[in-house]
């Protein structure tokens, strides 16, 4: 009889020898794709923070130019006001000109 439980024993130590087996070819098998997968987590996460710096780097620069936008204003009213004032100068300077080619 104890050759019985011998059987039972042995054949029990073997199943799970073979699920050990599974489990470590199984967990072999995934190990490469848990490196890839954190791989790939770390290179999004360093173009979310590229992204993230060019967006407040555009951000910045936006915010200077709408800064500086009242003084070229300022400064286009200045420039139209002197092309007007040219142009004024021009049409009375005109008739004479014209009188004196002829």
């Amino acid at each position: 009889m104890a050759w019985v439980y011998m059987a039972i024993a042995l054949g029990a130590a073997i199943f799970l020898i073979f699920i050990l087996i599974d489990y470590l070819r199984e967990v072999s098998g995934l190990k490469p794709k848990a490196d890839y997968a954190r791989a790939a987590i770390r290179e999004a996460e360093r173009l979310i923070e590229a992204e993230q710096k060019l967006a407040e780097d555009v951000t910045k620069a936006v915010a200077d130019l709408k800064k500086e936008i009242p003084e070229l204003e300022k400064e286009l009213q200045k420039m139209t006001k002197k092309v007007g004032e040219h142009h004024d100068d021009e049409k009375r300077r005109n008739p004479t000109k014209f009188k004196v080619e002829e």
